[in-house]
């Protein structure tokens, strides 16, 4: 009998302690804030408070606890691909569904988690050497209108992946998508998980409530993708700041380039999803002697040969605003609609808009962001590397070469100086895109360029930490 009771009383024990150990990480999540529900708050320091009581718990879950939360985003969000390519086609009126999709299946399946970060140890005679990437906390991003859904997926990605939580700056000009993204990934990982605010946004998002979060104490670190402006905020808000700034990719196109490759690439890759992607060609810098043979395969890939003079620049006056920026009516529109308001007649669906101008033209020197493709050309390489040069315009973000000449290729690459170089291939496959669904690298929607970090992963939201242990731990040798 004394037995029984002993064998009760221990049962009873460990019901309790196991109750007890279920409750505590119950409590850790019904005791987190819910705001308006799923990552949504009215006010910035509500966001902000929010994540950082997230961040404080979901920085003691272990690294499979990262991997749920990760697997959590990618199984809710793989069957609505349709749907949110659609819905921001709805709503910004830019790009294609079509690219959206195939945008969006990047950043969800080719975004690298937690298993790019592994430790690098170094051993010897003076003991162990580890370096650790660890979490900067809570981070400040920002999204454009042109990928706003695929840079909630990508950057809640990579920056969870690294143990971080974020707050997330809504473009205004697609709040409506980039919210309904966040308010499901919060389900999503809620009901995979129960942790809550990993990623937090506002109701109303504004200018205001950006410059708010960029000086916020709580706020560790700021990402940003989009224009110059934000960018520069960004870098002087006096926190570590990740900064993918504009960009205007020339294509150049030597004598030896495969010209049926070139035109398929150039063609394709500037009218992917209208070229609104800040790696797109912008322009074609070409030698002479290949430029008429060029312009024709162009067309046999579906682009429009615009070839009165008058036109261009009508088009130019009408797509450029006074203050040199790109007019938001036509960013991100096809090719057929500015056609059309420029009252060009055409025949078929072209993607893309090609014609000859100076280097100096307001269309080849301006990051439009539309289906218009400038070609200039040069009598030699030297002079068109040279050329290309100066019409990226020092932003070092992407350039492009067609050529089967290496030194031309390494020379390219080398002064181009860029975050992104391509060789014989559509610039698209920079951002992880590959053309007929191949795989082509992780995928890259915050290209930090103005800061330098290039294309971001998971690595780049961490601290790099060492680790001395100078006792021990070499296993090759040992002298007391």
């Amino acid at each position: 009998m004394q037995e029984q009771n002993i064998e009760e009383a221990i049962r009873k024990i460990l019901k309790e302690e196991l109750n007890s150990g279920s409750q505590s990480d119950s409590d850790n999540s019904d005791t987190q804030p819910t705001g308006l529900g799923n990552g949504i708050f009215e006010t910035v320091d509500e966001a902000i408070a929010a994540a950082k009581q997230a961040q404080e718990i979901y920085a003691d879950k272990p690294m499979d606890f990262r991997k749920k939360v990760i697997q959590a985003i990618k199984d809710g969000f793989g069957p609505k691909i349709h749907y949110i390519a659609q819905a921001t086609r709805d709503e910004t009126g830019m790009g294609t569904v079509e690219a959206k999709e195939t945008k969006l299946k990047n950043a969800l399946y080719n975004t690298a988690g937690p298993e790019i970060l592994q430790p690098d140890v170094e051993t010897g005679d003076g003991g162990m050497v580890m370096y650790e990437y660890t979490p900067f906390g809570v981070i400040g991003g920002v999204g454009p209108s042109t990928n706003p859904g695929e840079t909630v997926i990508n950057n809640s990605i990579m920056m969870l992946a690294g143990g971080n939580v974020l707050f997330f700056g809504a473009h205004p000009g697609a709040k409506n998508i980039t919210r309904w993204m966040i308010e499901h990934l919060n389900e999503f990982v809620y009901k995979a998980t129960g942790i809550r605010n990993l990623v937090v946004s506002l109701a109303t998002p504004s200018i205001e409530s950006v410059q708010q979060m960029m000086h916020h104490p709580d706020v560790d670190m700021l990402a940003v993708t989009g224009g110059p402006a934000v960018v520069h905020q960004a870098l002087i808000s006096g926190k570590k700041a990740i900064g993918a700034g504009a960009g205007n990719p020339p294509a150049m196109v030597d004598d030896t380039a495969n010209l049926d490759l070139a035109a398929h690439d150039i063609i394709t890759s500037c009218g992917f999803d209208n070229n609104i992607l800040c790696t797109a060609e912008k322009e074609v810098v070409v030698q002479e002697d290949v430029k008429d043979q060029l312009i024709e395969k162009m067309q046999q890939d579906g682009a429009f040969l615009l070839k009165d003079q008058s036109k261009i620049d009508e088009i130019a006056h009408m797509t450029i605003q006074e203050n040199g920026a790109p007019d938001r009516k036509f960013v991100g529109k096809d090719a057929t609609f500015i056609l059309d308001e420029a009252g060009v007649s055409y025949t078929g669906h072209p993607t893309v808009v090609i014609f000859e101008a100076k280097k100096d033209h307001p269309l080849v020197t301006t990051e439009m962001l539309m289906p218009l493709l400038p070609i200039v050309s040069c009598p030699t390489f030297e002079r068109v590397l040279k050329t290309a040069v100066e019409v990226e315009g020092g932003n070092h973000h992407t350039a492009s070469i067609h050529s089967e000449n290496i030194p031309h290729i390494n020379k390219a690459a080398h002064r181009m100086n860029t975050s992104i170089f391509v060789a014989n291939g559509p610039t698209f496959a920079a951002t992880g895109v590959g053309d007929n669904g191949y795989w082509s690298g992780d995928a890259a929607l915050t290209i930090a360029t103005p800061t330098g970090e290039g294309t971001t992963t998971a690595k780049t939201f961490t601290r790099r930490r060492r680790f001395n242990c100078p006792e021990g731990f070499s296993l090759r040798s040992w002298e007391v």
